[in-house]
């Protein structure tokens, strides 16, 4: 990589540094805000819609990018912004790379064609996002719009915008294949480009508002074609899994593992999954909303993993161990039940905290009685706001043959109420409040269940791996190197907690680190 320029930044010559800092420093001047997020965020305005691209052991964030908030939506999006990463994990501002364009600029992709670099994204005719525009680089810094002889539009003049892009060798040739939202496009020179068709997409689900493909990916003999919307059950902007053995399809849903991300209420708080390629690698990125203002998160880096069983999920991304800065201590020696009103029992020993449960007696012979739910938090208190890695196990033992148990962590807030987490052992993961005031009781917002990617439940008898990174009330939860969800929390006091529901629950002390952010 390139020595360092007087931006500070390795990836920026002297002279570009300039230019951008001088068109940078005015935007400070009406935008003053704490740019500290889960991972990063502008240091002024706002990103969305993040593009990784690695190249030459860097990583590139591009995103669309808006300095103020405007009432005409494209009026506000008309930049372009950079920030790289050596690790992944820390990153430096370029800046805006694209300045006031004469068109919006939206989502966007990049790709590599000889020795340039090729870059689309969604723009507008009039009031109508109906046009891709091209640019192209030799260095991913300085960029040249193609002009209108290299735009893309539909036949049909509807809906078309950021476009992903692979290569693939056919008779011989190198082909490049496009999936962009509204349809699949097909270029032999990586640069012009002829409509296919739209999404060929089986399996008739009614997917609402729009289909937004963050992304197509050989890996194995199948294409995996990850595609965003309003899918039914779910109330919210989810992305889903499609899989094929040819590149155009068709596509057809990927039913066990269907929901990549997503959520089953109405809570959002990240979204989206796009590739990022790196040799050997396969990640996915994704972004977060910020729960206090109308801005956007670039959210850490997921693994991209195929199971056993062919399907694709987030895992846990062993980069993000750059996150871990100083190790925290943990202390115990005051901790009790969270509530008197609990039926259950607490004890710490030889390195385990076990908390207990039983469930409470039958209605009839197959129905369970109310749950029974037991909680307690460490004694110390940690900066979450300054953002914490925390790495833990537990097992969970049933008491009975009929009620199945569940357990997990819980983050207190100030109110005499606690965000939990709870894995059940039924194939299902629920997030929401746990009420503490009286007898415990747990109110489920959010579930991970039958059809989704992500993690769902534990097995009773088995040592489970979970893994939290949590920054400004937002936090990622892991359990056994696979994304659960990511959730928000306002309010929180920094103590976390255990949480045991109809079972018994062995914990080892968790292990907990301070983020190394700035």
């Amino acid at each position: 990589m390139p020595g360092k320029s007087v931006s500070g930044n390795p990836l920026i010559g002297k002279s570009a540094a300039i230019v951008m800092l001088s068109a940078f420093l005015p935007l400070a001047l009406f935008i003053t805000l704490d740019a500290s997020a889960l991972l990063y965020r502008t240091p002024v305005g706002s990103l969305k819609d993040n593009c990784v691209f690695w190249h030459e052991e860097a990583f590139y964030l591009f995103a669309m990018y808006r300095k103020e908030e405007r009432p005409r939506d494209q009026d506000q999006w008309r930049h372009m912004w950079l920030a790289t990463s050596g690790d992944g994990v820390h990153w430096q501002d370029v800046g805006p790379v694209i300045e006031d364009a004469p068109f919006g600029i939206y989502a966007m992709r990049v790709w590599k064609v000889g020795n340039r670099f090729v870059m689309n994204h969604g723009s507008f005719t009039g009031e109508q996002q109906d046009v891709l525009r091209l640019w192209a680089s030799t260095d991913l810094i300085k960029w040249e719009y193609l002009g209108p002889d290299y735009d893309v539009r539909r036949p049909d003049g509807q809906r078309i915008d950021h476009m992903d892009v692979i290569s693939v060798e056919e008779e011989g040739k190198t082909i490049y294949y496009g999936y962009a939202v509204g349809g699949v496009l097909r270029s032999e020179d990586g640069m012009k480009w002829t409509w296919l068709s739209e999404l060929p997409l089986t399996g008739g689900v009614d997917i609402r508002v729009c289909q937004e493909p963050g992304g197509c990916q050989r890996i194995g003999d199948k294409f995996y074609l990850l595609v965003g919307g309003f899918y039914p059950g779910y109330f919210e902007y989810a992305t889903s899994t499609y899989v094929s053995e040819h590149p155009t399809g068709p596509f057809r849903p990927d039913y066990p593992a269907f929901r990549l991300n997503g959520y089953s209420g109405r809570e959002l708080v990240a979204l989206w999954a796009a590739y990022c390629r790196k040799p050997g690698e396969l990640l996915l990125s994704n972004y977060i909303l910020d729960q206090t203002r109308p801005f956007w998160w670039h959210a850490p880096l997921k693994a991209a993993v195929v199971d056993g069983e062919g399907h694709i999920r987030m895992g846990y991304w062993k980069g993000n161990d750059a996150l871990k800065g100083v190790e925290l201590p943990c202390t115990a020696e005051s901790m009790r039940l969270a509530s008197a009103d609990s039926n259950g029992t607490m004890s710490v020993a030889g390195g385990q905290i076990t908390l207990t449960a039983p469930p409470l007696p039958q209605v009839r012979w197959i129905t369970p009685g109310k749950p029974n739910i037991a909680a307690t938090f460490l004694d110390t208190s940690f900066d979450f706001e300054k953002g914490c890695v925390v790495e833990g196990s537990l097992k969970v033992t049933a008491l009975d043959g009929i009620v199945f148990p569940a357990a997990g962590f819980c983050l207190e807030q100030a109110d005499g109420q606690a965000t939990a987490v709870l894995f059940g052992t039924w194939a299902e993961t629920q997030i929401g409040t746990l009420h503490l005031s009286d007898t415990p009781c747990f109110e489920a917002k959010d579930s991970i269940g039958f059809g989704c990617a992500a993690a769902a439940g534990v097995k009773p008898g088995e040592i489970s791996r979970f893994r939290i990174l949590i920054r400004k009330g937002i936090f990622e939860i892991y359990l056994n190197d696979f994304l659960v969800q990511t959730y928000a929390s306002l309010g929180l006091t920094g103590r976390l907690g255990f949480i045991v529901q109809d079972g018994q629950v062995v914990y080892d002390f968790p292990k907990v680190w301070m983020m190394s952010l700035p």
